[in-house]
């Protein structure tokens, strides 16, 4: 112990009189007063004067105290406390039990900076009559709390407890309140169950004014093996749809030990989706768990607004290259007399396995081999078509994949030879249009991929940079064999871009392997910065050349692409010169009409923090679904609009702290339709940083279908440092505005040195 004194009247090990800016001094506290009397006997002080106790970084200020500093218990009368988390207030007198636990009588807690004047009256505070905190425990207990803001004061509560730091603690937490277009208004009371370490559970009740009582409800659990979470909505009368109305969603992974020497251990997979009725997508578009299940944080919904829900069962194992999946997946179609669609095929059940090796004497090579049983019922489809009836195939499809291929690579360039073999084979449960009931369809593939790599050094605009040049050619042969007779369980189209066109198929799934001979060329050039190495400026170009007509195709729209010449001609270019901007563009140009098929430009700009704009346009001239989308976001300050000049609330400026006090910001997302003249999807909000407390309010519209839309408003008080009240859109900012920054964004625990004595 250290003490330090204008005047000390001692005697030596019994005590001590100390006068005169006073200052006492142990390991993790320090004590200031004008006059203090210490008991070396009893190991206990008594302070009078301006006094000011430093433990860890929590300061208490004060005219007297009396403290027994080997257990640190003793009262504090009449303190001022700042904890070294922000928080600060003062109350009637604070007793300290022990180092871990203390009782504060008649307190006021608040964030924010006092006012200069007599009257200590931030714009917003919570008062208690008694706080009773245990830091060993992490939790505190408020008895009669009432929060005020802005002079207005909430009704009483009798009893709050509350988790110390970031911890978690069973109890209510802060009630939503929402206004939807289809609900009403939307009030929410959550409830949140601290089971165990690795166990909880959010309870929520919800009353709609249109629709009635409802509740929804979640369990999360993480243990050695597995982990998983199951979420479930319901609804017992939707005055509404007259009849009772439920979501429920589970996600189970982990593994189990099988017991069999050799085998180990097998994963285990459970995920399932599933609704009350074809209208809950539109109905329910969000719910008040979010899609991370955070509890007490309104978000994005429990994954049911999706038409097409699948429900998935996986058992899975692997060993030294060699793997086996068992898969069992059913799906729930919502559907719509005004836009019907039809559902995929059910897997029941799928079995694949795998076996390969890379680098093996410098060959690459694989065996796949799958069974999958697919069943599906096209009978709840509304107004289905006798045509769609007829296509209808449920079987069993079994295939085998094998390949092989040798890389040769080279600083200067890489050519991989590769050769695929696929048999395939087809039991049907219904006989095809030519009466036979099983096909065996058996196909090799050829292919070739070669580049080359040039580097030079160069400068542009003042930057040292290192340029490449990279053409590349691709050659892909599959011999034709006629497939129109077989069923469609899951192949499509792929997307046509710089990535897919250097591959062997344009398609996915195994249903039809394309008789292909074509040659692919493309050149890549890329600038990069030669100090950092990072990536600045991208050029890509690229063109197939198809040598015979392609014979195998999913419908006749495609035919023109699958014709014997050149295919359309697409074009990349990207930059991020700085991190302020960002450009990426895609062009894809008609090879017969020399016009643009498709077209991609996004741009981002970011200044600086909490200064963002992004745009984009899309452009998709398909027959069977065309499109002209723009899209603009943004977070930005409103040209920094402050309501007074008062010093800068947001106490110590770091990352992740806004741009300072009393400042608006607009944010937002625009997604508007000019080929239909008219805006799809829209989300517009305005935050407000006061530096202690923040506010929140969004409106948004979700486009459900061509005729009907869903609106929303969200509104949010945030109490920095205490809780929130009202809907949160941040997980709607999140999801809608890529790097949309939270005003005060997860900062970390603060230092007790911050405040060192």
């Amino acid at each position: 112990m250290q003490i330090d004194a204008e005047r000390i009247r001692m005697r030596p090990d019994m005590d001590a009189e100390l006068e005169g800016d006073v200052l006492l001094r142990r390991p993790g506290m320090a004590v200031r007063a004008d006059r203090l009397e210490y008991d070396q006997t009893r190991e206990r002080v008594k302070a009078e004067g301006r006094v000011r106790i430093n433990r860890q970084g929590n300061r208490f200020e004060g005219p007297s105290a009396e403290l027994q500093l080997d257990s640190f218990e003793g009262r504090f009368d009449a303190p001022r406390y700042r904890l070294v988390q922000g928080g600060h207030g003062d109350a009637r007198q604070i007793d300290f039990i022990d180092e871990d636990r203390m009782a504060v009588e008649q307190a006021r807690y608040t964030t924010c900076r006092v006012t200069p004047g007599p009257e200590w009256l931030p714009e917003w505070f919570m008062k208690a009559s008694r706080i009773k905190t245990d830091a060993a425990e992490g939790v505190g207990v408020a008895e009669e709390v009432q929060l005020q803001f802005k002079g207005l004061s909430s009704p009483r509560l009798p009893n709050v407890k509350f988790p110390l730091e970031s911890g978690r603690t069973t109890g209510l937490l802060s009630p939503v309140m929402a206004i939807d277009s289809i609900s009403g208004i939307d009030y929410m009371q959550p409830w949140y169950w601290d089971i165990a370490p690795n166990r909880d559970a959010t309870v929520v009740a919800r009353a709609m004014s249109r629709r009635g009582l409802g509740m929804e409800g979640e369990f999360r659990y993480l243990e050695r093996d597995y982990n998983g979470q199951a979420r479930l909505n319901w609804l017992p009368q939707d005055a509404l749809r007259n009849h009772s109305r439920w979501g429920l969603m589970t996600q189970h992974n982990g593994s189990v030990d099988s017991g069999i020497e050799g085998v180990g251990r097998i994963g285990v997979a459970l995920a399932i989706n599933r609704v009350s009725d074809d209208s809950y997508w539109r109905d329910f578009p969000k719910s008040y768990l979010g899609a991370s299940g955070t509890p007490g944080v309104p978000g994005a919904g429990v994954g049911l607004t999706q038409r097409v829900l699948p429900t998935t069962g996986t058992l899975s194992w692997s060993r030294d290259g060699f793997s086996m999946v068992g898969l069992v997946q059913r799906w729930q179609t919502q559907q719509d007399v005004s836009s019907p669609i039809t559902p995929p095929y059910d897997r029941a059940p799928q079995i694949t396995m795998r076996y390969g090796k890379w680098n093996d004497s410098g060959f690459d090579w694989s065996v796949i081999g799958d069974t999958t049983r697919f069943e599906a019922d096209y009978s709840h489809i509304p107004n289905v078509s006798a045509a769609t009836l007829a296509s209808l195939r449920n079987g069993t499809r079994s295939y085998t994949q094998a390949q092989v291929s040798r890389p040769f690579i080279a600083p200067w360039g890489y050519i991989t030879p590769k050769v695929q073999l696929h048999a395939t084979r087809y039991d049907m449960q219904s006989p095809l249009s030519d009466g036979s009931s099983s096909v065996n369809r058996v196909l090799p593939t050829f292919s070739l991929d070669s580049g080359l790599t040039f580097e030079r050094e160069t400068t542009w605009l003042g930057k040292s940079l290192t340029q490449t040049l990279e053409p590349r050619v691709f050659y892909a042969r599959t011999a034709y064999q006629d497939q129109r007779l077989l069923p469609l369980y899951d192949t499509g189209r792929t997307d046509f871009n710089l990535s897919t066109i250097y591959s062997e198929s344009p398609y996915v799934g195994q249903d039809r392997i394309v008789d292909n001979n074509a040659i692919t060329f493309g050149v890549n050039s890329r600038f990069f910065d030669s100090n950092s190495g990072s990536e600045l400026l991208r050029l890509g170009i690229a063109q197939r050349l198809r040598l015979a007509d392609q014979r195998v195709s999913l419908n006749a729209a495609n035919a023109a692409e699958d014709q014997k010449g050149l295919s359309d001609l697409l074009l990349g270019i990207g930059t991020r010169w700085n991190e302020q901007v960002m450009l990426d563009s895609t062009l894809q140009l008609n090879n017969q009409t020399r016009s643009i098929q498709r077209s991609t430009l996004q741009a981002r700009y970011n200044p600086g923090p909490y200064r963002l704009l992004n745009a984009a346009y899309r452009l998709n001239k398909d027959t069977a679904n065309p499109s002209e989308l723009v899209d603009v976001g943004w977070q930005w300050p409103l040209s920094d609009l402050r309501w007074s000049n008062r010093p800068d609330d947001s106490a110590v400026r770091a990352a992740g702290q806004g741009l300072g006090a009393e400042r608006w910001y607009s944010v937002g997302r625009m997604n508007y339709s000019l080929q239909d003249r008219r805006m799809v999807d829209t989300l517009i909000g305005f935050e407000y940083d006061a530096g202690c407390w923040l506010g929140r309010v969004a409106f948004e519209r979700l486009q459900s279908t061509v005729s009907t839309a869903t609106t929303r408003l969200m509104f949010q008080l945030e109490l920095v440092g205490f809780g929130r009240v009202g809907v949160s859109p941040l997980d709607t900012l999140k999801r809608n505005i890529p790097r949309y920054q939270y005003l005060r964004e997860n900062p970390a625990t603060p230092s007790r040195f911050l405040q060192y004595e």
